[in-house]
């Protein structure tokens, strides 16, 4: 298996994109509300399912890590090593991954 960003058609796309929900919260601090095209626009993949909010102690719960993250690499090391008895290929994918995350990121930082 590969990762969905190696796909070619995928074109680096990778299975999933993140919403900045605390950006949005600022906007709306700012503003008072959101942009109603903004507000529609989640109602609208809200209504087709595509936004997945990883509720807590759901089925859909997530852990969210950006390669970025100062403490990424072991994560992602532990990861690749434990997919590797079941899918070399896919291990060896995160594993590249890993060598670009963490204190190896020039976009390195704690995590906020």
């Amino acid at each position: 298996m590969k990762l969905d960003r190696n796909i070619a058609e995928n074109k680096g796309r990778g299975k999933y994109a993140v919403l900045k929900l605390r950006a949005l919260a600022q906007i709306e601090k700012e503003n008072g509300r959101l942009p109603h095209a903004v507000y529609d626009a989640l109602q609208v993949l809200d209504a087709v399912g595509v936004l997945d909010y990883g509720i807590t102690g759901t089925a859909d719960e997530f852990f969210l890590i950006r390669l970025k993250d100062e403490f990424s690499t072991p994560a992602l090391k532990a990861y690749a090593a434990a997919a590797e008895d079941t899918d070399f290929e896919y291990a060896s994918e995160v594993r590249e991954m890993a060598l670009r995350s963490g204190r190896y990121s020039e976009f390195c930082k704690k995590p906020d």
